[in-house]
């Protein structure tokens, strides 16, 4: 992972915590694929721009505008992909609930835009999928 792709994470995650969807879509590839624990009861896949709009829409019905996310320590450089664990902090729009929870998310990139993007609610889930030890990686500081 380049400096470069460490950088528009960052700039991302800014985007996102600040509801900032046009700044969202401006590092996303236009055949984005986003894969979310949070749309309906397993999830929900959305495709390219229009489908991050929907995503941010689906968000914000359910969590209002106050959900955000904090990196923890690092994140992690396989190579066109990157690994962040962070913390989701947020409140139920209907229920009032205040949540904290752990999230994992691997962001894939081509040519300086993320082209795909998932989120887990367990970190070992996506080490899993990434064929991947804890022990193996090497976090580069957020």
């Amino acid at each position: 992972m380049s400096d470069e792709n460490v950088e528009l994470l960052r700039r991302w995650i800014e985007a996102f915590n600040a509801r900032e969807i046009d700044a969202i879509i401006a590092h996303c590839d236009p055949s984005i694929e986003l894969h979310s624990v949070f749309a309906a009861a397993g999830g929900a896949v959305y495709s390219g721009h229009d489908g991050l709009r929907r995503w941010q829409r689906d968000l914000e019905d359910a969590w209002g505008e106050g959900i955000r996310v904090e990196p923890e320590a690092s994140y992690v450089d396989l190579g066109e992909r990157t690994l962040v664990f962070y913390v989701l902090h947020g409140r139920g729009k209907h229920s009032g609930v205040e949540v904290t929870m752990p999230v994992a998310t691997v962001f894939r990139w081509r040519g300086g835009l993320m082209v795909y993007f998932k989120g887990y609610t367990h970190r070992e889930d996506a080490l899993n999928d990434l064929g991947v030890s804890e022990d193996e990686l090497e976090p580069v500081e957020p």
